[in-house]
């Protein structure tokens, strides 16, 4: 049980920011995909049902 344990650690464990990286790419991700989640809210919040 304590292997399982620590082997769960290690996974759920937050690696360091890989430097080799694209910030910009990173950052162009999550930007999108905020946009996309404050959509769907909009459309849910003003009743607006898409495809029917």
């Amino acid at each position: 049980m304590a292997n399982y344990i620590e082997r769960l650690k290690e996974k759920l464990k937050i690696k360091k920011f890989d430097s080799d990286q694209p910030l910009n790419a990173w950052l162009f991700v999550l930007i999108l995909n905020l946009v996309g989640f404050a959509g769907y809210f909009y459309l849910k919040v003003n009743d607006i049902n898409l495809g029917e």
